[in-house]
């Protein structure tokens, strides 16, 4: 009797503990990240940023809608890397680093007859572009994530579809899906509708991960030697509505940049969705990309659009941001 006692005792004890441990832990609440202003941009030349990227050697690349790849340097300063040709009527879209040390942005326009449906390649250390792909131009090529053979998947937000590209700059459809397409009836946007935007890959390279910007979506998509399987909705909420682009932490923990709510949010595993940041700093967010060296690791940088100041007719503040987070990015690819 007095052993069973001493055992209920204990264990009364233990459960007073964890229960007080517990609940203060979930009371305590999280210091929100600072986020830092590193480089103003003038909107009134076209220097507003759709989209950012990292690569292992420390370098920080961001695209202009007007066309010129920047670099962001180590004292905040910029220098521009080259200026690619955007067809009358397009912007530059999405930039990314591929492992042939090259980079490659996209072109996209608002209208079919103004085509701007491309991929282009520059050469960082001499400046010089080319065409490396040509899309569909009733679409709308955005965000790019590479294979590491050199080959790399595009989302196209009109056309609700991701291509494949090969080293060769040949393209086909690898995937198109109604959870990929865009929502005319509710839009983010007033310029049109947005389906699949941003593109990241897992840790494992197993899975990739597409923000659908109107539903406020995220979909997993599985990958094997055999090619892309059947998408998935991992989360969908009016709180990612207007999501734009995405990057993973080495956790599988997915920032997103909702784009239309001036925010920077998670979604986890479970698919639970948590605002990570919000700034007077932010307008209009759009992509996120974590450091890639052990200098900035735990950072991410974010481009800050500006693009709804810019559709409202209000100030616009275009600006390259950072913030701090508690665990890396997955590796580049």
């Amino acid at each position: 009797m007095l052993k069973f006692m001493f055992k209920a005792s204990s264990l009364s004890w233990a459960m007073a503990v964890v229960l007080v441990l517990g609940l203060s832990g979930t009371t305590e609440a999280k210091s929100p990240p600072t986020v830092t202003k590193l480089v103003t941009l003038d909107p009134a030349v076209g220097e507003l940023p759709e989209s950012i990227t990292t690569d292992d050697d420390g370098h920080v690349f961001f695209s202009l809608v007007n066309g010129q790849i920047r670099e962001l340097l180590p004292n905040n300063s910029t220098v521009t890397i080259a200026t690619v040709p955007v067809p009358a009527g397009g912007n530059m879209i999405g930039i990314k680093v591929g492992p042939d040390g090259l980079i490659y942005t996209t072109t996209a326009s608002f209208s079919v007859t103004q085509p701007a449906a491309f991929v282009w390649r520059t050469d960082p250390d001499t400046g010089i572009v080319e065409k490396f792909a040509t899309l569909d131009h009733n679409g709308f090529p955005n965000d790019m994530a590479f294979e590491d053979d050199g080959s790399f998947f595009v989302t196209d937000s009109f056309l609700g579809r991701l291509y494949h590209i090969d080293a060769s700059g040949n393209a086909t459809v690898a995937v198109s899906d109604p959870l990929l397409r865009g929502n005319p009836a509710d839009q983010a946007f007033p310029t049109h509708d947005f389906g699949v935007n941003g593109i990241a890959w897992d840790q494992a390279e197993q899975n990739l991960y597409v923000s659908v910007t109107d539903f406020g979506r995220i979909v997993r998509i599985p990958f094997n030697c055999r090619g892309l399987g059947r998408p998935k909705v991992v989360a969908e909420t009016p709180r990612l509505k207007g999501i734009d682009g995405i990057a993973l932490d080495r956790n599988g923990t997915i920032y997103a940049a909702v784009n239309t709510q001036y925010l920077i949010a998670t979604v986890d595993h479970r698919g639970s969705v948590s605002v990570y940041a919000q700034s007077a700093l932010f307008d209009s967010p759009s992509a996120v990309a974590f450091g890639g060296t052990r200098r900035d690791k735990k950072t991410a940088y974010i481009a800050n659009f500006a693009i709804n100041s810019v559709l409202a007719g209000v100030t616009p503040h275009p600006a390259i941001l950072s913030m701090p987070v508690p665990v890396p990015g997955a590796d580049l690819h």
